[in-house]
């Protein structure tokens, strides 16, 4: 092997700056079409003071490659990311005669950058957990290469690695205050990290049981401000809140059947069927936080990593509508896990990002529509192939079997987690759909991309 390859393969800075690159080499071309449609109407309209929870905003000349004929409402988060990417406009719009695959780069830069960061902390969370370097070396090699972590930092780009980035630097800090604060940053961001506050505050003693509050303050504090300094009104802000609190249904699970065509009809008439479906994940990641705090106790890693993998995955299986970038929360701690304590769940692990990876490829048709930022007909063909040929009954019912089985894997987690010593081979394995794998040994721990 070229030395400077095995260099790039064989220590922590090769490695992140290969992750860097592969994740670089995909930012500026592609791009999921609703997601850095809104990212770059956002970008481009609140930039010029545009309030983005009581507007809907048109294509951009010369910048939008998808929904060309519609407008597209603001973003369904709290103002922080609104304000990054109308930053990051600033940045491009002050590079004359900038490419618009400049301001496609400069969007995804939180994201890639974040990815990259989010493996650095596992290395580090490894390294201090386990004592082993080499361990910690093959965490690193492992999500600077992982595709799934890939696809969806560099070529979706969703952000979700920069809130499970501020997850890792919250259970890695020493400092109560200044780890609340930055679990604080993350549910500015995006509200999902706040599953976790419930099982702090059952496990925290003393004064540390205020430190949801921390958490809750910046939020708050972080928000009013901004509000007053843009002098944005709340308006819009509601209604964000009521999709955000109640979810968007779809997406990876059981949700995405029960929002069957044939199926609208015949719940609906239950009355408020819909409406408590989206409020399960409360009570959910409460009882799970109680659970978790009971089940595993004290505040050892090993215990803390498996309450926290126990209220994500209850949190997937009642939240209504999972999606694809939410395994960005469970995948790291997962791996941990995996790597460090219960080796023996390694084909759990593997067949829990396999179906997602194939939910992934199957709702975005291959990839195909990932591919808009360089061909707006790529889009077009994705999107017809969806609705107007044989591709979309087969698509469709592909989702449904996946979801079901993703929903089915989700349950043998919980009860996994809840009781490590059941048998850990996939319940699909078990049936003998799928070649069941065998038993991981001490060697498997020595390869590169293990799990």
């Amino acid at each position: 092997m070229n030395p400077n390859l095995r260099r790039l393969t064989t220590s922590t800075r090769g490695l992140l700056i290969l992750g860097l690159v592969i994740r670089e080499a995909l930012s500026f071309w592609t791009g999921h079409p609703y997601d850095m449609e809104v990212w770059l109407r956002n970008a481009y309209f609140v930039s010029r003071g545009a309030n983005p929870y009581s507007a809907w905003f048109p294509p951009v000349p010369g910048l939008s490659f998808a929904f060309l004929n519609q407008s597209l409402g603001g973003v369904g988060y709290l103002p922080l990311w609104p304000l990054i990417v109308a930053g990051l406009y600033r940045i491009y719009a002050g590079v004359p005669g900038a490419s618009c695959f400049l301001l496609y780069f400069l969007l995804k830069q939180p994201q890639v950058l974040a990815d990259v960061l989010l493996g650095f902390l596992m290395y580090r969370a490894i390294d201090r957990w386990s004592g082993n370097e080499a361990l910690a070396l093959r965490g690193l090699r492992f999500w600077m290469l992982f595709p799934y972590a890939i696809l969806i930092s560099g070529m979706w780009g969703m952000f979700d690695a920069i809130i499970a980035a501020l997850l890792f630097a919250f259970l890695l800090s020493i400092n109560a205050a200044k780890g609340y604060s930055l679990l604080g940053l993350g549910i500015l961001l995006k509200w999902l990290p706040i599953i976790y506050l419930p099982y702090y505050a059952l496990r925290e003693q003393g004064a540390r049981k205020l430190g949801g509050v921390i958490s809750l303050g910046v939020v708050v504090g972080l928000t009013a401000l901004i509000f007053y300094l843009t002098g944005w009104d709340y308006a819009g802000v509601t209604a964000m809140s009521w999709s955000m609190s109640h979810g968007g249904g779809n997406g990876l699970t059981y949700v995405f059947v029960l929002q069957d065509r044939s199926l609208i009809p015949i719940l609906s008439q239950i009355p408020g069927f819909y409406f408590a479906m989206g409020y399960l994940w409360p009570p959910g990641i409460i009882l799970a936080g109680l659970i978790g705090s009971r089940r595993f106790p004290g505040k050892g890693a090993e215990m803390t990593v498996q309450a926290l993998l126990l209220i994500t995955v209850v949190f997937l299986l009642t939240r209504w509508g999972v999606y694809e970038q939410y395994l960005t929360y469970l995948l790291p701690l997962f791996y941990i896990d995996v790597a460090i304590w219960h080796p023996e769940r390694k084909s759990l692990f593997r067949f829990t990002w396999f179906l997602a990876f194939l939910f992934l490829l199957a709702n975005n048709d291959l990839l195909l529509r990932f591919l808009g930022p360089v061909s707006s007909q790529a889009v077009n063909i994705a999107f017809a192939a969806d609705n107007e040929s044989i591709f979309g009954p087969i698509r469709t019912a592909a989702l449904y079997i996946i979801a079901i089985l993703f929903t089915l894997h989700l349950v043998q987690l919980v009860l996994t987690f809840l009781n490590p010593s059941r048998n850990a081979t996939p319940w699909l394995f078990r049936l003998g759909f799928v070649r069941r794998s065998r038993a991981p040994d001490e060697s498997d721990l020595t390869k590169v991309g293990n799990p």
